[in-house]
C-alpha cells in the first residue's frame, strides 16, 4: 500500500473537525465546506438483518468511473465475476467501521478495461443520526486514471470473443 491521498486525508481532517474528537452527526456534514471532494464521495446507509450498504448519495465522479449513478443501489450487487472479492472485502469494512464507530482508509483492486486491477484508495467515515451509527461519509481516489486503465464498467461484465 502507498501514501494515502491528499483528498481522504483532508476529508478526515473535515470529519474530525466536526465534532470534536467525537463521532459527528450526520446533519453536521456541510457540502459547501468540502467542495473539492464532492465528486469524489457517496453517503452510504447501513441496513440490518442482513447487514448491507446502500448507496444514498454518489459524486459524479464515482457515477462516471463506475457507468452508472450508484444512488439507491446496494454494495452487495456488484459482487459478480472479479468484483465479488473487492466486494466482500469492501462490505466487511463498512460492517467493522459501523460496528467500531471508527474510521477506515484502505484500498481495494478493481478490474480495469484490459483486465489488470487498478488500486482504488478509500476512506470510511461514520456518522450518528439518533445516537446510532446509521450512515457513513465515504471517499474513493482513482489516482491519475487515464483511459486504458478505467475500470470496468460495473454491470455490464467485459465482452468475449
Amino acid at each position: 500500500m502507498g501514501q494515502i491521498p491528499s483528498s481522504i486525508l483532508v476529508l478526515q481532517n473535515y470529519w474530525r473537525s466536526l465534532a470534536d474528537g467525537r463521532l459527528p452527526q450526520r446533519h453536521q456534514i456541510n457540502p459547501a465546506a468540502i467542495p473539492a471532494l464532492l465528486p469524489y464521495m457517496l453517503i452510504a446507509e447501513f441496513e440490518d438483518a442482513p447487514f448491507r450498504v446502500r448507496y444514498r448519495l454518489t459524486g459524479t465522479r464515482i457515477d462516471e468511473i463506475s457507468h452508472m449513478n450508484l444512488t439507491g443501489h446496494y454494495l452487495d450487487e456488484f459482487a459478480i465475476d472479479i468484483g465479488r472479492e473487492p466486494v466482500r472485502e469492501l462490505q466487511q469494512h463498512y460492517a467493522l467501521c459501523r460496528q467500531s464507530g471508527q474510521p477506515y482508509i484502505g484500498t481495494y483492486r478493481w478490474p480495469n478495461r484490459d483486465g489488470y486491477l487498478v488500486e482504488v484508495w478509500f476512506g470510511l467515515f461514520p456518522l450518528l443520526i439518533d445516537g446510532a451509527v446509521r450512515q457513513c461519509l465515504s471517499i474513493e481516489d482513482y489516482g491519475d486514471l487515464t483511459p486504458g486503465t478505467m475500470p470496468v464498467d460495473w454491470v455490464a461484465p467485459k465482452p468475449t470473443g
